[in-house]
């Protein structure tokens, strides 16, 4: 009875010791791996701009990025598609670390729509370093769309108002206080100018 439980015990301590250096390294590798997204969303300061963002919201560095499909920036037109060359981007980015996020300037709804229609679905390839420090290859999967945003709201930001009010680019009190202060000014230079 004994020799059977010490010879258990040589082939179960093993196998325990096995499953909880993996679950240990699989915990780790986890912790390393990115997780590359790719998607249009509205900018956040500038009515009817859209914004091609590309964010890696996983725990690792990613690496050699490549896409499947070129991503399509720069198309312009509001409700239809203006007569203006849109442009793609189909180069590697060498580099995006984990949190860290790249951002473009897609275009307008218009436009956007009328080249990925109902969707793109793009692929994400990277390279990544796993806790061993060895190379090894990931990839994720995205899908580009702008359909969600067809009744989106059509508002700047504030910081974006205030910009504009302070370089006149809108109708505001900024502008009213700035002509009532020219105003006073040039009265009080004519008094002055009397006395």
């Amino acid at each position: 009875m004994a020799e059977t439980l010490q010879i258990a015990f040589y082939i179960v301590s093993p196998i325990g010791t096995f499953l909880a250096v993996a679950t240990a390294y699989y915990a780790i590798y986890r912790q390393t791996k990115p997780c590359v997204v790719v998607y249009y969303e509205p900018n956040p300061d500038t009515t009817s701009l859209i914004d091609l963002v590309i964010r890696n919201i996983g725990t690792g560095t990613a690496r050699d990025i490549s896409f499947s499909v070129p991503l399509p920036i720069l198309c312009w037109g509001i409700e239809k598609p203006d007569s203006s060359e849109s442009k793609q981007i189909d180069h590697k980015i060498p580099f995006l670390a984990p949190g860290k996020e790249l951002r473009f300037n897609a275009g307008q709804y218009g436009g956007l729509k009328h080249r990925v229609q109902d969707g793109i679905g793009v692929s994400t390839q990277y390279t990544f370093r796993t806790p061993l420090r060895s190379s090894k290859k990931g990839t994720d999967s995205s899908m580009l769309d702008v359909n969600y945003m067809k009744h989106a709201g059509t508002k700047n930001s504030a910081a974006q108002d205030l910009s504009d009010a302070l370089k006149g680019k809108n109708q505001t009190v900024f502008i009213n206080m700035n002509k009532s202060l020219a105003s006073i000014s040039k009265t009080l230079s004519e008094l002055a100018e009397k006395r």
